[in-house]
């Protein structure tokens, strides 16, 4: 009906938890930690650019989670971190598609435990924890929930000051609440179809640093101040779509919270996604949201596939040299003295009478008879020279077009 209409959609992609691999990831260093750090940032880069080109998003909002070390990292090592996330998020329309990021609870950590000095940074290089947004007809309140449960006023002042505004003026458009950490629900709340953790339902744990949704009077005190449209939320890694009661003056309505799933493929869930929101302005038809679970590929599964295509290729280069190594040995018998002497009669005989020589009169051995007892022996020194040479042969092949795909469809 908004197509048939005329209203031009407003597109805005929501990436959430892109957590890029550091050291605080799996306690890795060295070269492990480089290997793995190539592999998953070459992925998120392709997949960040790709989105860029397909979708064509006139607004990209991050929910939070830049770094997996971001609150640890001293400011040398976290400046090295952050310069390596822009140069994998690069914004190639950034005059054009405005970039809102979030803070989440791996940058700046949470409530009582926000690390002043990460947030401070965070406000001096990335930019103010608090967004309100005018797109698209609609209201995009990116609140820091985050330091909205802080103890401390000065920590959590910016935050309850913009709901306490929020609360105090009229909505003119349709609010949409953006927090890095999902609201509260009731345990074992369905979270849909869409999710691919066991279980089905968004769990209610705390522990260092992390935990996975809002206090419950947290949430009714945004619900109730706020009075979202829809709530947009990350952290969990995966998707969830819930409703939550909202009241309001007329009653008790109804408002759905979507949980953005994690866009790096390293973050515990097998499937990588985005969220792509469809903001229709009131034109004629009243303002409207439509929200879409964008995937990205399976790269767990590519790596099996690889796993399996060199183990199936291993074992065929393996039955071919295997084949070629062996030859057939016949069993060593010694003839008795009359078999000798009746072959000698036989043999001379035979010269006497044929016009030409015969194999054993030139020296030449008689053929071996069909039913000759033997035995097939394998050659291992020869079979592991065939191996190591058709091995030698697939990656002067091989590896030069992996490498060649690899920048192709993942670098460049």
């Amino acid at each position: 009906a908004y197509d048939e209409a005329g209203v031009a959609p407003v597109h805005v992609a929501l990436i959430a938890d892109p957590q890029i691999v550091d050291h605080y990831s799996y306690d890795q260093t060295g070269t492990l930690l480089r290997v793995v750090e190539f592999f998953t940032d070459i992925y998120i880069r392709k997949s960040y650019n790709v989105l860029q080109t397909i979708r064509q998003p006139e607004a990209i909002v991050f929910l939070g989670d830049m770094l997996d070390g971001g609150r640890e990292w001293g400011d040398d090592q976290w400046l090295e971190e952050y310069e390596r996330y822009k140069s994998i998020f690069r914004n190639r329309s950034p005059h054009t598609v405005p970039v809102y990021d979030m803070a989440g609870n791996h940058d700046i950590g949470i409530g009582n435990t926000v690390v002043k000095t990460a947030l401070e940074r965070y406000h001096k290089y990335v930019g103010p924890t608090n967004h309100v947004v005018n797109l698209g007809g609609h209201h995009l309140i990116l609140l820091d929930s985050l330091t909205l449960e802080s103890d401390t006023p000065a920590v959590s002042a910016a935050s309850r000051q913009l709901v306490e505004r929020l609360a105090n003026e009229t909505a003119e458009k349709p609010r949409l609440l953006f927090s890095h950490v999902p609201l509260w629900r009731p345990d074992g709340t369905n979270c849909g179809p869409l999710r691919q953790s066991p279980g089905g339902s968004l769990l209610n744990r705390r522990g260092y640093q992390f935990r996975d949704q809002l206090f419950q009077n947290t949430t009714s005190y945004l619900l109730r101040s706020i009075q979202p449209t829809a709530i947009f939320s990350g952290d969990d890694h995966d998707t969830c779509t819930i409703t939550h009661p909202v009241p309001s003056k007329n009653g008790i309505r109804r408002a759905v919270e979507y949980t953005i799933g994690a866009f790096g493929w390293a973050s515990g869930v097998p499937i990588a996604s985005y969220g792509l929101l469809t903001l229709y302005p009131e034109m004629g038809l009243p303002a409207a949201h439509v929200v879409q679970n964008c995937y990205l590929p399976y790269q767990l599964g590519i790596y099996k596939v690889y796993a399996a295509s060199f183990v199936l290729s291993l074992l065929i280069v393996a039955a071919y040299c295997y084949r070629g190594s062996r030859s057939w040995h016949p069993m060593a018998c010694k003839p008795s003295d009359d078999d000798l002497a009746s072959e000698v009669s036989e043999g001379y005989g035979r010269l006497r009478l044929s016009p030409s020589p015969s194999p054993r009169a030139e020296g030449l051995p008689l053929p071996l008879p069909a039913s000759m007892p033997g035995k097939w022996q394998l050659n291992r020194a020869g079979f592991m020279l065939r191996v190591l040479l058709a091995m030698k042969s697939i990656v002067v092949v091989a590896l030069p077009t992996y490498v060649a795909c690899l920048v192709y469809f993942y670098i460049v």
